[in-house]
């Protein structure tokens, strides 16, 4: 069975969507379901190769995350068919991402996540609490519903109340 691939958007791919790669990443190894699940990541106006945000990576290790060795890269038209999800991090990526020829049963979008590109650590906590509280969303109405399609495998049991990393 091929996992389900989800790709997390933003525009630069050195904070948020990097942020939420890595606790979404996190969040699959603790449920067992690395295996079902591969995610990655990529800036709609990324310099590939560009270094993470260094208060994307002070936060996420805060909670245990670590994107110390991401670098940027730009999303390209000839990998579209192969997500079969997408977690932009506006209605505008998602608007983007449509416009492109992606299906819009296959964009998941969040309640806005505002980027911290620049601001002070403070700011990225707050990116990163948002994020996981979307992220939990995301996957308890998403991705579940969609791997219970799947009858190689039970379906994955919900995250227990209070699970998420916390600050």
């Amino acid at each position: 069975m091929d996992p389900m691939k989800i790709l997390f958007v933003c525009t630069g791919n050195t904070c948020r969507s990097p942020m939420a790669e890595g606790m979404f990443r996190k969040m699959m190894q603790e449920r067992d379901m690395e295996e079902r699940v591969l995610c990655q990541s990529a800036g709609l106006s990324a310099v590939d190769g560009t270094p993470v945000s260094e208060n994307a990576v002070l936060a996420c290790r805060e909670i245990g995350v670590d994107i110390s060795d991401h670098t940027a890269r730009r999303i390209s038209g000839e990998e579209l068919p192969v997500w079969d999800l997408y977690f932009p991090m506006s209605k505008t990526h998602g608007y983007i991402l449509a416009q492109a020829g992606v299906p819009q049963t296959k964009i998941y979008i969040p309640k806005y996540i505002a980027d911290p590109y620049g601001a002070p650590l403070e700011d990225y906590r707050a990116c990163r609490d948002k994020l996981v509280q979307q992220l939990e969303v995301f996957y308890e109405s998403y991705v579940t519903r969609l791997l219970v399609f799947d009858n190689t495998m039970p379906p994955p049991p919900p995250f227990p109340e209070g699970s998420r990393p916390r600050p």
